[in-house]
């Protein structure tokens, strides 16, 4: 009997040996051996819906608002509207307006230690598919209001999630817009250990000029920046963009837009400082990551216009916080980065106009963030302008020529020139297949890649986009063979040699006839 028990104790004691074995081997993150590293991309403002009262009877979505809650905001204002029109009555307008964007989204604001209000949230999942070929990407959501440090803390978070997912030791990332904003905040708290490849793709890395001047208060109207920014953003491509073309240039040249902005420059002049003061700054001007945008020229002044030392005494040290550790340390922050073996690639885009509301309209862009600091400090010309004939690079010692074939940007000083491209005509962040397939050349690299590495992508490119492609525009490096290109897009094509010059001659007229 004893010797039986024994063998009971015995294989129960190996049962629960071999069982603990089993669980702790099976709860182990195995290494995965398939040579391509996760990425996750890192997405722009806006990228996650917010909600009052979240999973509940009450939910409201404030951002972004759904149809019913647009046509109760479009109801709200069209009966002062009209009469705005027959009565010039700017004070019953004002209010409508104010009070109707209030109610849909004054919930967004942030208190005055920079938190949320405790109904208002972002519903988030961490993602549970371990797939990580080439093209597939984790998307990292969060809660753009908030202090960028403070979602770099959730991004880390992620990021070991996805290692463990995944059985990797690093991750790719893929930053769009305010993305790299995250993105620069997470190398400045977490560190470079984590990360292989980084590619900045239209990051306000040291601000953008339009929330500057908005924050600042430097509104302008220009109807011809308007028509340009509309062309710029849908350019003719194929039919449906040539006649879109054509009728915003009827739109300008009939003289309605002037019509319309004369209007709203009458709002302008009788509400801009209602506006400002009780809906932008109470709502808008509490979001940190709208802070986070400020470039560095207008910080201090928007500061003073917008925050209250006393009562947002929380919001400000966190916006300082981002602002003087992170954005006036990208220089370190991006050199580190490099230093530590993180492949760096910082994309911007150019030669679009920028939002026609602000001061600063005229600098080159994106169409949303300035290219002189999304490519964080090249030296820029104003939008259609050049830096001169007589322009000699800044940077001389180098032994590169970074200054554009068009003369219109000089990369020499940017903080990272040797890893800087720049697109022409590439719209804020909007990605195609030709540009994926740059960003996947760099990105699984066996090697450390620049500007001078591949004459298919140096560090100027023409975003062709109707035969979703990039084409290298010059500084090819030295021995290089220029790349030649098949027959690109009927239409465009056809519409450039023929359609345009009869365009621009037609336009150019017009022009004329205006400024008479």
């Amino acid at each position: 009997m004893k010797k039986i028990i024994a063998i009971i104790l015995t294989v129960s004691m190996l049962f629960s040996i071999c069982a603990v074995a089993g669980y702790a081997q099976g709860n182990e993150t195995e290494g995965c051996n398939c040579g391509v590293l996760p990425t996750i991309y890192v997405g722009p403002l806006g990228n996650t819906d917010i909600y009052a009262y979240p999973d509940t009877e009450n939910e409201k979505t404030l951002f972004r608002p759904d149809t019913g809650a647009i046509v109760n905001l479009v109801l709200g204002i069209l009966p002062s509207l009209v009469w705005l029109v027959m009565a010039k009555d700017y004070d019953t307008f004002g209010d409508a307006l104010i009070k109707a964007v209030n109610n849909a989204m004054g919930d967004m604001r942030l208190d005055g230690n920079g938190d949320s209000l405790s109904h208002v949230d972002v519903k988030i999942d961490l993602p549970t598919e371990t797939s990580h070929k080439i093209g597939e990407s984790y998307y990292f959501n969060y809660d753009w209001r908030l202090d960028p440090v403070e979602v770099a803390g959730q991004f880390n978070e992620f990021v070991q999630h996805v290692k463990k997912l995944t059985g990797h030791d690093k991750v790719n990332l893929r930053a769009s817009s305010m993305g790299g904003v995250v993105t620069m905040a997470y190398f400045h708290e977490y560190g470079y250990a984590d990360v292989d490849a980084c590619i900045f793709q239209c990051c306000p890395i040291l601000g953008t000029d339009v929330a500057g001047d908005l924050l600042t208060r430097k509104v302008a109207l220009d109807s011809k920046a308007l028509l340009d920014y509309a062309s710029d953003g849908m350019p003719p491509f194929d039919f449906g963009g040539a006649l879109l073309n054509v009728l915003f240039n009827f739109l300008y040249y009939s003289g309605l837009v002037d019509l319309v902005y004369g209007f709203a420059g009458g709002i302008l002049d009788n509400l801009q400082d209602r506006v400002f003061d009780e809906l932008l700054t109470p709502v808008f001007g509490t979001l940190l990551g709208l802070w986070s945008f400020v470039p560095d020229s207008a910080y201090e002044e928007a500061k003073k216009i917008n925050l209250d030392p006393e009562t947002q005494a929380g919001l400000i040290a966190k916006a300082d916080y981002y602002h003087y550790e992170v954005q006036c340390n990208a220089e370190e922050i991006l050199n580190d980065a490099v230093d530590n073996g993180v492949r760096v690639m910082i994309v911007a885009g150019y030669d679009i106009q920028r939002t026609p509301l602000v001061e600063n309209m005229h600098n080159d862009s994106d169409a949303t963030v300035d290219t002189k600091y999304a490519s964080a400090g090249a030296t820029v010309a104003l939008k259609d302008e050049t830096l001169g004939d007589d322009y000699q690079q800044k940077n001389c010692d180098c032994g590169h020529n970074h200054v554009s074939p068009e003369g219109d940007i000089d990369a020499s000083t940017c903080i990272l020139p040797e890893h800087t491209w720049f697109i022409k005509g590439m719209l804020h962040s909007n990605c195609h297949d030709g540009i994926m397939e740059m960003y996947n050349w760099f990105m699984y690299a066996d090697e450390y890649y620049d500007v001078w590495s591949n004459p298919m992508y140096t560090q100027y490119l023409e975003n062709d986009k109707p035969n979703l492609r990039v084409k290298a525009m010059g500084n090819f490096a030295e021995g290089a063979e220029k790349p030649t290109y098949e027959p690109g897009n009927a239409f465009y094509d056809k519409y450039s040699k023929y359609a345009a010059p009869v365009f621009d001659t037609i336009t150019g007229l017009l022009d004329k006839i205006k400024a008479a």
